[in-house]
């Protein structure tokens, strides 16, 4: 019999055609798999989601039948303290990046904007951050603006040179 099997084998392996793939296909037969067996994770892990709550919905009326208030309680005052200490963590990191955000703005607006909620502030703070344009690059060969912004009879003879010399250089470009 195993005379058999043998021969059996030898004519799957024989009976099964040589083909030669492109280098494209074969990626694409793979991505495809790999799309499959993503979907089939995906499917799987909802599936395992829903079992879990449907079980402890059992488990819970289970308990309830049998009149077990005291495990009942336990699991609610377990979950309420979690919850609780998510609450306590999250109210203080809200206070904090508030306070910084506030910061940032002058005095008097800081009572009207702390009226606002976290993402709203954060958002006008965005905005009020991103409009402020900054200061042009110097380039190499321009000069600075420093001239006095008094009128020609109010200049001393040093600042009306500097006057004359910048309004000279500006003509020049």
């Amino acid at each position: 019999m195993s005379e058999e099997n043998i021969q059996a084998a030898t004519e799957t392996v024989s009976e099964s055609p040589a083909t030669e793939t492109v280098q494209d296909s074969s990626n694409e037969q793979y991505i495809a798999e790999s799309k499959k067996y993503r979907k089939r994770a995906q499917d799987a892990e909802t599936r395992l989601a829903k079992l879990e709550r449907s079980l402890a919905r059992a488990e819970e009326t289970k308990l309830k039948e049998k009149e077990e208030f005291k495990t009942l309680y336990e699991k609610a005052s377990s979950k309420v303290e979690s919850l609780t200490s998510n609450a306590e963590k999250w109210t203080r990191y809200e206070e904090s990046r508030r306070e910084s955000l506030l910061s940032s703005h002058p005095e008097g607006e800081r009572e009207s904007l702390s009226r606002l909620d976290l993402e709203t502030l954060e958002f006008v703070t965005n905005k009020i951050n991103n409009n402020t344009k900054p200061n042009p690059p110097e380039l190499v060969g321009t000069s600075k603006n420093n001239v006095p912004d008094k009128p020609w009879g109010e200049m001393t003879d040093s600042e009306r040179r500097a006057y004359y010399t910048h309004r000279a250089n500006e003509g020049n470009r």
